[in-house]
């Protein structure tokens, strides 16, 4: 049994692993997202405002996996921890607060170069520890509030802001991947997030194919062929019913039950963003 090296699907009689159709689908789209988004976060004069810019609002939809997912879960972690400094003006962290503040048995050096990398933090050692120093990129991000009185709903949303925005580039790297260059020495851990990649592709592939609700049984169907572990797939499918107005997370708008049937509807401005981005690359590529 040969799979795809993006998503894990399987399939018999290959004679080495391949893309499956999916992914060659869905690869071109999520580089387009990721351009787009490190565009915005990029630019000197951005305004960091999911609420008044809809591509940067499905970036921060996009983590509904992140905070109960142990692979995930440092990376939102680090953006919560560096947007709470931000809002306080403290823009050092030294290695030893950071491991006060978050716990892991993992390295942090992975997570130090991704960071750097995506020009969120510096990194110097000063006293034989590393001194963390947050960069004009997060600054910027949290000036235009730093008037007003300190949000818990305002720094989770602004971290989902960050923490998508780092997935998005692990997931960019993923869909970089080649058959005959299959490394992913590039990821750090040297892990793929296939949870994270196949739910995005069934979630905004759902959308770009001019659906905008699918049911639960589909994503199962869906996540079991790629052989996601079922405890999985169902604390996707927690994370994705405890949207409906309960949490910041704003990419599911409806949750109807019809026996043991659940189906999800996408939020209008995720549907219509995901549909804008299908038309805007398709208008590029006339």
């Amino acid at each position: 049994m040969k799979k795809c090296i993006m998503c894990g699907l399987q399939k018999s009689g290959a004679d080495a692993n391949f893309i499956c159709p999916d992914c060659s689908q869905f690869a071109p789209f999520l580089q387009q997202v990721y351009r787009e988004v490190d565009e915005k976060l990029s630019s000197p004069d951005a305004v960091v405002d999911p609420t008044s810019d809809h591509i940067l609002q499905l970036v921060a939809d996009s983590t509904f996996l992140t905070v109960a997912n142990p692979q995930l879960t440092i990376y939102y972690k680090m953006c919560e921890l560096i947007i709470q400094k931000a809002y306080k003006r403290e823009y050092q962290i030294s290695e030893e607060q950071l491991n006060k503040a978050i716990k892991t048995i993992r390295s942090w050096s992975a997570v130090f170069k991704l960071f750097q990398e995506l020009d969120l933090i510096q990194v110097t050692i000063e006293d034989h520890q590393r001194i963390i120093t947050l960069t004009d990129k997060i600054e910027r991000m949290v000036k235009p509030f730093q008037s007003e009185s300190l949000s818990d709903q305002i720094i989770k949303r602004h971290a989902h802001i960050y923490a998508g925005y780092v997935l998005l580039n692990i997931l960019n790297k993923v869909a970089e991947m080649r058959v005959d260059e299959p490394d992913d020495g590039r990821l750090p851990y040297g892990q793929k997030p296939r949870t994270l990649w196949s739910c995005l592709m069934f979630v905004w592939g759902s959308a770009y194919s001019g659906k905008q609700t699918f049911s639960e049984e589909d994503l199962r169907r869906f996540l079991s062929k790629r052989r996601i572990p079922s405890t999985t797939y169902s604390e996707a499918i927690k994370a994705l019913q405890s949207m409906s107005g309960k949490t910041v997370q704003t990419l599911i708008k409806d949750i109807s039950i019809d026996g043991d049937q659940i189906t999800f509807a996408i939020s209008d401005y995720a549907f219509r963003e995901i549909l804008n981005l299908r038309d805007r690359a398709r208008e590029r590529q006339r």
